[in-house]
């Protein structure tokens, strides 16, 4: 028993100078390397150890010269893909890396420095190659290498009723960029080429539902009231709907944001404001010695030019962030072209003289002002091909403001006034020009009761809104009407290519009860191949006034 206490007592003695022997070793060699790094240390496989600060500073700037000459490889099941440091920004953080490697076994527990320098002794000590890398690359970078992902939906705002609402944002399936992002603080002691290695699993959107949310209560705050804007001085307003259906949602690396869509709203911003600006001259005919000739029209301006959608995305992004403008947006404009350019009124065909016709009347009456006055109103229209020319749609209601006056008129059967009175002269004048144009007729009426002047049973009325006196265009080419007139008599001259002979071949009558129902007979043959087509217009005349037809 006594023999073996003094053993374990021996024993015990030799562990503690062992001990003894060991702390004294690692106290004097690691004040030997106080200004430097400790013994047996390695930055990405480089061995470190004993030298000194600038010493180091070489060796590390050495390594940093490598990884940003490396790819960055990363493993992951069913494939993984490599990328480029220069693609997410990767580098060697220098200074955080020397020190590191400074550090290496000064820190900790002063038993677990010792144990770490014995250790030494059989391994080196890998110090961290400190990297920086840029986190929005590395999502979009992941992202576009990894082939195989699902990617996932983020959080977005979208318009409703209205109004902005936040919408979730769902999962996807694939490298998880931020596995990527946590592998790369470990993957750079080994040296190059770094190598990470991750998992395919489940990638959560960057952002969640309340990042949406909290852009909703923004743009909502940004959006309550209109943006004043100014086309060529000329002002206007943008409402706060409006603004809204142009927001949508974008993220980046610092977080989900509202911005406008340029394109979208520079397209909406023209329809929006398309009274702003200045009005083109369209391009118009006139007649000279009996020769229509073109004239041409000159460019006006309208919203919007191409960067409209731009500065309106500024004037957003200025609410979104709590300031409040003082002035209008000035919008840039555009030229605004004449609907009927010089070419197209070439291709109209309007040349000579298709139909005119005549009618005579008293001078110095009233209704020779309204004749005039819707002479020339009508003077240089021109009716498209295949389309219909309605006086009362394009004259609208005859009154005072423009220019009319009161004289006799026939309703229902019986002489009175109203303003506008004589007009139907024109009407008459312009169907018999048409009539031997072999224009067509989808709405006419005749006088209730004959009128001498007229051609019998060749007539029409007018009065608003009904009845109207609409004029068909059925060939390929422009019509244009020009009228004139003297102080006796009023002249409807059409001007077109000429494409029929239209004449009257027939007129019959038959009794309605006490009325006489005329029916005048048109025979009009085209030129191209000519084919003949028979047509009638008709009247219905009382014989008196107040005798109603039965």
């Amino acid at each position: 028993m006594r023999r073996a206490r003094r053993f374990f007592l021996y024993v015990l003695a030799l562990v503690a100078g062992l001990a003894s022997v060991i702390v004294v070793a690692w106290a004097v060699d690691t004040h030997r390397s106080d200004a430097g790094v400790a013994r047996n240390v390695t930055v990405a496989g480089r061995d470190v150890g004993g030298l000194d600060r600038a010493e180091l500073a070489g060796v590390v700037a050495g390594v940093a010269r490598t990884y940003g000459a490396a790819p960055l490889q990363i493993d992951a099941p069913d494939g993984g893909f490599s990328i480029r440091p220069d693609e997410i920004g990767l580098a060697v953080d220098q200074d955080a890396t020397m020190e590191a490697a400074l550090d290496e076994g000064r820190t900790g527990h002063p038993l677990a420095r010792v144990t770490d320098w014995v250790a030494s002794f059989l391994h080196p000590r890998r110090s961290p190659v400190r990297l920086r890398v840029d986190r929005a690359a590395v999502y979009k970078v992941v992202a576009r290498r990894d082939t195989r992902r699902t990617l996932p939906t983020e959080p977005s705002v979208k318009v409703e009723k209205g109004r902005l609402v936040a919408v979730d944002g769902t999962p996807g399936r694939g490298v998880d960029p931020a596995a990527v992002l946590e592998g790369l603080t470990h993957a750079g002691a080994a040296g190059t080429p770094v190598t990470v290695e991750v998992t395919r699993g489940p990638i959560r959107p960057r952002f969640d539902v309340v990042d949406a949310e909290r852009a909703v209560a923004v743009g909502e705050g940004a959006t309550d009231t209109p943006l004043a804007v100014t086309v060529e001085g000329q002002q206007g307003e943008v409402q706060g709907t409006k603004l809204r259906s142009w927001l949508r949602s974008v993220t980046d690396g610092s977080g989900l944001h509202l911005e406008v869509d340029t394109v979208r709203a520079t397209a909406d911003l023209a329809t929006q404001l398309a009274d702003l600006g200045t009005p083109a001259t369209e391009t118009s005919f006139t007649v000279v010695d009996n020769v229509p000739q073109i004239v041409p029209g000159t460019a006006g301006t309208m919203c919007c030019a191409p960067g409209a959608g731009a500065l309106v995305d500024a004037a957003v992004q200025a609410r979104l962030a709590g300031r409040v403008a003082t002035e209008p947006v000035v919008l840039p404009v555009k030229a605004r072209e004449p609907d009927l350019t010089v070419e197209a009124a070439t291709a109209l065909g309007i040349k000579e003289v298709v139909g005119a016709f005549t009618t005579n009347h008293a001078p110095n009456q009233p209704r020779v002002t309204n004749i005039h006055r819707i002479s020339d109103l009508v003077r240089g229209q021109v009716i498209m091909p295949g389309k219909t020319f309605s006086v009362n749609d394009f004259v609208g209601k005859r009154t005072e403001e423009k220019g009319f006056v009161v004289d006799h008129v026939i309703e229902d059967g019986k002489f009175t006034e109203s303003v506008g009175g004589g007009i139907s002269q024109f009407a008459t004048t312009t169907f018999n020009a048409a009539f031997f144009a072999g224009l067509e007729f989808p709405e006419y009426q005749s006088h209730s009761l004959y009128i001498s002047r007229y051609p019998f049973g060749r007539e029409a009325t007018l009065s608003y809104p009904h009845p109207d006196l609409k004029v068909r265009n059925p060939s390929p080419y422009g019509v244009l009407i020009w009228p004139t007139y003297t102080g006796r008599n009023v002249t409807v001259t059409l001007y077109s290519t000429k494409w029929v002979e239209a004449t009257q071949t027939n007129q019959s009558q038959e009794q309605r009860g006490p009325c006489t129902r005329v029916r005048t007979e048109r025979t009009r043959v085209f030129l191209a191949d000519g084919t003949t087509k028979v047509d009638n217009v008709n009247a219905l005349y009382r014989p008196a006034e107040g005798v109603n037809c039965t």
